[in-house]
């Protein structure tokens, strides 16, 4: 039997694809799946990775139908191999069945989604380095602190510091209005701050290449009105749940345990002087970082974290259709998918709006009230108001610009993409 018909009778993915776990989306399951060559993930519904799952080589056309209809208790006619192998063909994911050109063709689809994803008026990411080689050279000494003799005594002391911070923030504040040390203390706390965050986002990629995945590239972002490092971790769709939330866990935790050495130098050294100042401007900045990161209304890691414990692949997309549905429609609308996530995406849709109302409204106040000091509050109106519909003409922009997109495959970056 030639290879060609061996690919055909016996099918066998190619070595460099992936299979994911499930996980829930839009009220169906679905699966991803990883072309290491080409770089793009596909998603795939349970049906289809029983059968891809089983594509090894050792099944003939034959059992594969024998275990389908077995698990599924229905055959599968002529027309739905021919739409499954038509698939496979088409994303050139069968092994001995590969053709050069479509491969390069696939890659190059790859590199432009990718690219075209980096721009945009309110989100845009541009690329640093890869660091991959330096994370493999410093994982082996790491390997230790993946290890619940180490996680668990600095959870304890994270805590410890965040709590402490909690308590003692008009302490910690009162360092800001210190004057000219007061200044250079904060000058070079937000200097530190940077340096933590960055320690952050390597967090996420060593914690995403300990599990095995591929952390391509390290960067800075700019997200509206925000500028922050990220660190690109797309394999994370192919962890268990548990090491997704570990993966997007891991930038905060190491956030929180860099301020120890502020905290030991707030605590236990000079009580006057710029290291003071300093101490308690990481302290108060770091924690606060840390905690603007756990908001799960906010598109940060907390939000991540909770999407992953609840296997939900796009809890915010989830709920933005869940929403739209159930205000067209009405409850007869929205009776899909499981009960539980219906109870998320109504819950997290009311939370998120809760939020988002109290922030907008408490921006307002505090710009009018600042435009007014300076301008008057006819003026501070005017500006408000044109501000708004310049806010509002700059979204519809990204939304027609995602709308005419077609989008093949998730984008999973943590830290500050998270």
């Amino acid at each position: 039997m030639t290879t060609a018909e061996q690919t055909w009778t016996t099918p066998r993915l190619r070595a460099d694809v992936v299979l994911g776990p499930a996980q829930w989306r839009d009220g169906k399951l679905v699966h991803h799946l990883l072309d290491r060559t080409t770089g793009w993930f596909y998603r795939v519904g349970p049906r289809e990775h029983f059968l891809l799952s089983r594509m090894d080589g050792t099944r003939s056309l034959a059992d594969l139908e024998t275990e389908y209809a077995e698990a599924y208790q229905r055959r599968l006619g002529p027309a739905s191999w021919q739409q499954l192998f038509g698939m496979l063909h088409q994303r050139q994911l069968l092994d001995g069945a590969t053709d050069t050109e479509a491969l390069a063709r696939l890659t190059a689809t790859a590199a432009e989604n990718a690219a075209r994803a980096r721009r945009g008026p309110l989100s845009a990411r541009l690329p640093l380095f890869g660091p991959e080689r330096l994370f493999d050279r410093v994982l082996p000494w790491l390997r230790p602190v993946f290890s619940w003799w180490f996680v668990l005594p600095a959870l304890a002391l994270v805590l410890v510091i965040a709590g402490y911070v909690g308590t003692h923030v008009t302490e910690l504040a009162a360092v800001l209005d210190s004057g000219g040390r007061g200044l250079v203390g904060l000058a070079v706390s937000m200097a530190i701050t940077w340096v933590v965050v960055f320690l952050h986002e390597c967090a996420h990629g060593l914690t995403c290449r300990y599990f095995g995945g591929r952390v391509p590239e390290i960067g800075v972002m700019w997200r509206f009105p925000l500028l922050a490092p990220y660190c690109k971790v797309d394999d994370l769709v192919l962890f268990t749940r548990r090491q997704r939330v570990a993966v997007a866990f891991a930038g905060i935790f190491v956030s929180m345990l860099a301020l120890t050495p502020a905290a030991v130098l707030w605590y236990a050294g000079p009580r006057t002087g710029v290291v003071h100042a300093t101490a308690g401007s990481v302290l108060l900045f770091g924690t606060a970082t840390a905690a603007m990161n756990l908001v799960p209304v906010l598109r940060l890691d907390g939000y991540h974290m909770l999407g992953h414990a609840l296997n939900l692949v796009d809890l915010r997309g989830d709920t933005y259709r869940f929403w739209g549905r159930l205000l067209r429609g009405g409850p007869a609308a929205v009776r899909y998918g499981r009960r539980r996530d219906r109870v998320t995406y109504a819950s997290y849709g009311l939370l998120s709006a809760a939020f988002l109302a109290t922030v907008l409204v408490l921006l307002v106040h505090y710009w009018y009230v600042t435009l007014a000091r300076w301008v008057g509050g006819g003026w501070s109106v005017a500006i408000l108001v044109a501000e708004a519909l310049l806010i509002v003409g700059l979204l519809g922009v990204v939304a027609r610009r995602r709308s005419g997109q077609r989008v093949d495959a998730p984008s999973t970056a943590a830290g500050g993409d998270t």
